[in-house]
């Protein structure tokens, strides 16, 4: 009976810390999946006659050449790559 109650004890705070792990996966899938469907936060922002980087506040003129979209696109994949925190 004694080596049960010490068997059960043990097990408690193993399946405490697994419980909080499972937990803050849960936590972080959900980040992800609703960063997703949000969009990752990278986005043009209208500042007057100017667009602007969202994250950095990089300026892109009205008349950029070839189009925004793929200035906008070579900006994301110079500054901001995967990863990068600042």
């Amino acid at each position: 009976m004694e080596s049960q109650k010490l068997f059960d004890q043990l097990q408690d705070p193993h399946k405490k810390a697994q419980d909080a792990i499972d937990h803050a996966r849960e936590v972080r899938e959900r980040k992800i999946a609703d960063g997703k469907k949000q969009g990752s936060g990278l986005r043009l922002i209208a500042d007057g006659n100017l667009q602007r980087c969202s994250v950095c506040g990089y300026p892109f003129e009205a008349g950029v050449k070839p189009s925004m979209s793929v200035a906008f696109s070579d900006h994301l994949r110079k500054s901001h790559k995967p990863g990068q925190t600042t």
